[in-house]
């Protein structure tokens, strides 16, 4: 499920607290650890400190439970979470396996290998139908590990069945596989996303696989658009310098350092000339992978770099490097770049991506919205401040000087983040978790958010254009609130008194109801 989409639910957790007798609520956890998974229906979080203890916080009976490590070396983890409460995560064996709080035990998931050392099971549907996750051991004595990447299928019984994903032995470099990590699942359990890494370790690439019901599929749609092919790679690969032929002396010898250097300068110069014949200089980041609980929209981050080298340099430096946001749409494989995009801070994350493709960020200070419909971005916490009187940070210590995100429930009905306080020094005072409850009438809120922009409804500036002479115009806000009206007739429009923000318009125009939705900055 999609476990980042914490913009969206601020957003709608205003609009929710203005047209609603019942008012979000923030929830303290007691725990200040980070937030890993949530439940689809937003009862519960889960989350981990690594080698020390495990937690789930259940939100409607504001109930912490913790669960110790047994060892200082105990990398017990719990992951992800079902509507239920059943965990998901990685036991004290360090084996994928389901912790189930009514019997305070764990119970592994099934591995057909017996020389299976490690595992995880990553997420889970919020029905608890699907896990997915990886196994890994040395079943094979000529390989010092092998990483299965794999689901975990529920049956009629309630136990589960291993199901292996597609594990190519040729990466998408023509060479050996080092290992595929599978990350995420959609919430039918039909779309899966992982990371495909090459046999040295240097590239990886986003792994997308599809379920059709009875057999599994994979794509690596971002290659041709970070790597000019495999011809160009193997010519490359066959001339990489070697280090013996230049590190020819003991590491005793006076000469051994230049030695080094002399290679150190030889494999810098290949590998510039290299990058500057196969590398495209566009390249979308696979670490982490953000997806729709739809499965319909992916939104990583995309780079591009340029890199800088001269003669004699031991090594090939970045020229520059610019990092936006991309949306990819996995239905019809287009690929939106929003390279001009700012959102204010100093580096721009995505974090979640909703169904319909609105994508959220936060760079540690505050919160950014880029709708589905708009190539721009807006800064939400002033915005709902000053147009709502909904002022987040007020529910938390005033030394609060970060608020990272963290997890959505899949139903938009909480969220969840970890406030850091710092005292006058500058040192960190305090840390914790906080939960954001919400009311449960989202749907008339997602209908404002899901209409279409009309392409005879613009807006210029100020000026709301239409593109036939219009009567009967209303312009509503996203709580359903009429914002501004206009009795009369107009081709055009003045809205400079609209506040930034969201906005549906109805008008009539040659007759016939036209509706259209607009975004004022």
């Amino acid at each position: 499920m999609n476990k980042r989409f914490t913009l969206l639910v601020l957003l709608m957790s205003v609009f929710a607290s203005m047209f609603a007798e019942e008012q979000p609520d923030v929830v303290f956890t007691g725990t200040p650890w980070g937030i890993i998974g949530v439940s689809g229906n937003g009862r519960y979080i889960v989350g981990t400190r690594q080698y020390t203890e495990a937690y789930r916080f259940d939100i409607q009976e504001e109930r912490l439970m913790v669960v110790p490590t047994e060892g200082e070396y105990d990398d017990m983890c719990f992951s992800d979470v079902t509507d239920d409460g059943m965990i998901v995560g990685k036991d004290h064996d360090m084996l994928p396996g389901i912790y189930r709080p009514e019997k305070e035990a764990w119970e592994k998931l099934p591995i057909p290998y017996t020389a299976i050392s490690e595992g995880y099971a990553n997420e889970v549907t919020p029905d608890g139908r699907v896990i997915v996750g990886f196994i890994m051991g040395s079943i094979d004595p000529s390989k010092p590990y092998t990483v299965f990447p794999c689901v975990w299928r529920l049956q009629e019984d309630g136990s589960y069945v291993y199901e292996e994903l597609p594990n190519p032995e040729i990466d998408f470099l023509g060479t050996k596989t080092q290992f595929i990590s599978t990350r995420t699942i959609s919430a039918d359990g039909n779309t899966v996303v992982g990371v495909w890494v090459e046999k040295k370790g240097r590239y990886y690439q986003p792994i997308i696989y599809h379920y059709n019901g009875t057999e599994w599929t994979y794509e690596t749609p971002f290659f041709d658009l970070t790597f000019n092919g495999n011809e160009i790679y193997n010519k490359w690969m066959a001339e990489e310098p070697n280090i013996y032929d230049y590190v020819t002396v003991p590491p005793s010898d006076p000469e051994y350092i230049y030695c080094v250097e002399d290679y150190q300068m030889a494999f810098a110069e290949w590998q510039y000339k290299f990058w500057q014949e196969w590398l495209t200089g566009f390249e979308v980041t696979a670490v982490p992978v953000i997806m729709s609980t739809n499965g319909k929209w992916l939104a990583p981050m995309a780079t591009e770099t340029e890199y800088y080298w001269e003669p004699g340099a031991t090594s090939v430096e970045k020229a520059s490097a610019v990092n936006y946001p991309v949306l990819y749409n996995l239905e019809t494989g287009e690929l939106t770049k929003f390279k001009g995009l700012q959102g204010g801070g100093s580096s721009w994350f995505t974090y979640g991506v909703s169904n319909d493709g609105d994508m959220i960020s936060c760079d540690g200070y505050d919160f950014y919205l880029k709708p589905a419909d708009s190539d721009r971005a807006f800064e939400l916490s002033e915005w709902l401040k000053q147009e709502y009187d909904f002022d987040l940070k007020s529910y938390l210590p005033l030394n609060t000087e970060y608020i990272d995100c963290g997890t959505i429930s899949s139903e938009m009905t909480m969220l969840a983040g970890t406030y850091r306080s710092v005292t006058p020094s500058g040192e960190l005072d305090n840390k914790e978790v906080f939960c954001v409850t919400l009311p449960g009438f989202m749907t008339d809120i997602k209908k404002t958010l899901d209409t279409p922009r009309n392409e005879n409804i613009v807006l210029a500036g100020e000026e709301l254009r239409f593109g036939a002479e219009a009567q009967n115009i209303v312009i509503y806000d996203m709580g359903g609130k009429q914002a501004m009206t206009h009795n009369g007739k107009a081709n055009t429009l003045n809205v400079a008194n609209l506040s930034q923000g969201v906005y549906v318009v109805t008008a009539e125009m040659n007759g016939v109801k036209a509706t259209g939705k607009i975004y004022k900055f």
